[in-house]
């Protein structure tokens, strides 16, 4: 992803998300309420579905997040402020 994800905090220029098969998940707390009347974007994410399971790379796995889980549970940065032109 690159520039302001609007559905997500914390995502950065490179940032790459893996939701493991059957694992739901969704905007963050206030960001689609927020995105209400936003005439567009500055942003750009490329979601990729396999049919196949992928692997996680041994250099992959020394980069994770541990605390990435408790994100979605994080409502400080919920207040989020979409371009409107």
């Amino acid at each position: 992803a690159s520039s302001e994800f609007m559905s997500r905090k914390g995502i950065e220029f490179g940032s790459i998300t893996h939701h493991p098969d059957g694992i739901p998940h969704g905007p963050h707390p206030g960001r689609a309420e927020a995105s209400i009347g936003a005439k567009n974007t500055e942003e750009l994410a490329v979601m990729m579905d396999s049919f196949r399971p992928l692997k996680v790379a041994t250099v992959a796995q020394s980069i994770e997040d541990p605390e990435y889980h408790k994100s979605w549970l994080d409502t400080q940065h919920a207040q989020f402020n979409p371009p409107t032109s």
